[in-house]
């Protein structure tokens, strides 16, 4: 078994953990901090900023928060660093995303803000980090060592971004849907033979992978087209259901696969399912990651069925089967799935 497969197989164990702590006492008062933080009336708004897949989850994170008239927006790291850092303010609440605590773009900015007295909320799986030391306040994630393209971090990471607004929103933690999500995770790994055979017939001979889906999900559509990248060397790119079809939907045709997710109560279903249907009627290749059964009867369609009654939840276990999906595909064109040749896991240079 290669060294990323083991990673992609250690998640639950990784979700149980995150989980976990954040029910312990030392986990529980973290949260509070942080909404004690904002409630205090000192804010007018939360940033969220990071790179690669802290920025995707990021962005679920500000849409998460947004959803309650929270005002909360995420500003990549180094555009921010570069060009938007005048409008962070004493009044921002800039929360800072970074897995490893290291990200150079996401330290520099910390730096550079040092001159004013903005408060920073740290997230990272390192407690011993840059990140962690600089910030203000840290929430933690429990993923453990992980040397490969992201898998375990980016779930228990997106975990603490969802428990972190569902505290911001002052909900009450559904503890028995995330149980039901790690159970998820685990049939997903457990029954993959189901799929994934089919997947990789899909998939071969495509030189060219592209990702579509919306909401919260979004975070996953740039983590698939991220892997893709990084562990297949496999051009992908990540799209909006609405911004495929404003242009990039000219690309379709008998030569052509996207990879669609798609729950069911994200408010954007429908307009997805039409889109699935249109890829189909222009002889294109669609893999759609669903909670629900589209009813759609094609050759051409291959439906992988997640169990998730919550939508925010969804980019949790809809994210396994395309990992498995890379890891095999990389493995059949006799790489290394998940290491790096080029670059390195954590970026330390821009």
């Amino acid at each position: 078994m290669n060294k990323f497969l083991e990673e992609i197989q250690e998640q639950p164990e990784a979700l149980k953990q995150t989980f976990c702590y954040y029910r312990s006492e030392e986990g529980k008062k973290s949260l509070k901090i942080v909404c004690a933080l904002w409630k205090s009336g000192e804010y007018d708004r939360i940033v969220f900023t990071g790179m690669g897949s802290s920025y995707f989850i990021s962005q679920a994170a500000a849409t998460m928060i947004s959803s309650a008239s929270i005002p909360a927006s995420a500003i990549n790291a180094g555009e921010l660093l570069h060009f938007q850092s005048p409008s962070l303010t004493e009044r921002t609440l800039l929360i800072a995303v970074s897995q490893s605590g290291e990200s150079y773009e996401v330290i520099e900015l910390l730096k550079k803000q040092r001159r004013l007295p903005i408060t920073v909320i740290g997230i990272t799986n390192e407690s011993g980090s840059s990140l962690a030391v600089m910030a203000t306040h840290c929430l933690l994630c429990k993923a453990g060592k992980e040397e490969m393209t992201s898998t375990k971090t980016f779930i228990t990471t997106y975990l603490a971004v969802y428990l972190l607004a569902e505290s911001l929103k002052r909900h009450e933690v559904n503890e028995e849907a995330l149980d039901g999500i790690i159970r998820e995770v685990e049939r997903q790994l457990a029954e993959r033979d189901t799929y994934l055979s089919r997947s990789l017939t899909f998939l071969k001979g495509h030189s060219f992978v592209q990702v579509i889906g919306r909401g919260t999900v979004f975070a996953v559509v740039a983590q698939t087209a991220l892997m893709f990248m990084e562990a297949t060397k496999i051009p992908a790119s990540a799209l909006l259901g609405g911004e495929f079809r404003h242009g990039p939907l000219e690309m379709v045709g008998p030569d052509f696969i996207c990879i669609v997710y798609a729950h069911s109560q994200s408010g954007a279903y429908h307009p997805s399912i039409r889109l699935v249907e249109d890829v189909l009627s222009f002889k294109g290749k669609v893999i759609l990651i669903s909670d629900a059964a589209s009813g759609i009867e094609s050759p051409d369609l291959l439906e992988v069925h997640v169990c998730c009654e919550r939508s925010d939840l969804f980019a949790i276990p809809s994210i396994i089967p395309v990992q498995l999906m890379v890891n095999a595909w990389a493995e059949e064109m006799k790489l290394v799935p998940g290491s790096f040749t080029h670059g390195a896991k954590v970026t330390a240079i821009e």
